[in-house]
């Protein structure tokens, strides 16, 4: 079982898990557990975000492939995912940090502009 927390938000799930919260303002945060075949649908972050707005992210076992899926759609983003971290699963714990770094420490790539 995972376990993760960002902000005022947090989650057990089975097989792999992921928050992310802003930095300044902890009640708006989402979690996601990705035991399912999709993302969120909806995020509570769209539009909060920009590539300097401070956030923090926890994963745990969190498939990097539905990571970026689930990123693209909180952020309004277009992620591509290098082929060597198409099946490996992420853990990380982040705080306080650019969204642009977020990306670039996932190891994830824009297509589009930040």
């Amino acid at each position: 079982m995972a376990s993760c927390s960002a902000g005022e938000c947090s989650c057990s799930c089975g097989n792999g898990c992921g928050c992310i919260a802003l930095s300044d303002n902890p009640s708006i945060c989402e979690c996601v557990c990705f035991h399912g075949t999709t993302g969120p649908k909806v995020s509570v972050l769209q539009g909060a975000t920009g590539p300097n707005r401070k956030l923090d992210v926890t994963l745990r076992g969190a498939p990097a492939s539905r990571v970026a899926v689930a990123l693209s759609r909180m952020l309004r983003l277009r992620l591509a995912v290098p082929t060597p971290l198409l099946d490996k699963r992420l853990s990380v714990r982040l705080k306080n940090v650019p969204t642009r770094l977020i990306l670039k420490r996932l190891g994830f790539v824009t297509t589009g502009r930040l």
